[in-house]
């Protein structure tokens, strides 16, 4: 499988917060335990089928995909107002300077279906869903703390890889900057049809088996 799939970027765009930092946040001081703690990025890929109930309009589902992954973009620059520390970058291994420079969002399309992948799932095909390789150094010399892939399948489904900064999130925080996302999407939807196309819930089964 990992040979079959050929996944091509299509955009790359760094997201910076709505709103500025406020000069008094624009520090965070890592502890002890922090500084010792090894630099690599969580990987994590959440994988969302098309949902039936979105073709209500009869709308193609590459239409529908394409429309949510530019929604989920911009949400995500209103997200990192609230966990603002991941548009920033780290100094000298000692603190997040919280700059607003931002994260790195990539746009892809896969020519498969997304049961395809998850009828047979390796983990030499999910990396070609992360934004970044586990073992990059990006954070430590200056580059993002967070990044995002979401790339679009032919049946209009969606995966969703983030690669985040060990160094300054476990796991409740993660999990925290998800449903932040995933509620303020959910909230800014343009189409009242696309409601129902948002309470779908990712497979998180599959990837996490797996890395």
């Amino acid at each position: 499988m990992a040979e079959e799939i050929k996944v091509e970027i299509t955009r790359r765009e760094t997201i910076k917060p709505s709103s500025p930092t406020p000069q008094h946040l624009r520090s965070v001081e890592f502890s002890i335990m922090d500084q010792l703690a090894p630099d690599f990025y969580v990987p994590l890929v959440l994988f969302y089928p098309f949902s039936s109930s979105a073709n209500s309009h009869q709308r193609p589902p590459l239409d529908v995909a394409s429309e949510r992954v530019q929604r989920l973009r911009k949400t995500l620059s209103k997200t990192l107002t609230l966990f603002y520390p991941l548009a920033g970058r780290v100094r000298n291994n000692l603190f997040i300077e919280c700059n607003d420079d931002g994260v790195e969002f990539v746009e892809a399309r896969v020519p498969c279906l997304i049961s395809d992948l998850l009828q047979k799932p390796n983990l030499e095909a999910l990396k070609k869903f992360l934004p970044v390789q586990t073992e990059s150094k990006k954070s430590a010399t200056g580059g993002c703390l967070l990044l995002v892939q979401a790339t679009i399948f032919d049946c209009g489904g969606i995966a969703i890889g983030l690669s985040i900064s060990h160094k300054i999130v476990d796991g409740s925080t993660l999990s925290a900057f998800i449903n932040s996302w995933g509620k303020t999407t959910l909230e800014t939807s343009d189409h009242v049809h696309d409601q129902d196309e948002h309470v779908i819930k990712p497979d998180f089964a599959t990837a996490s088996r797996l890395f």
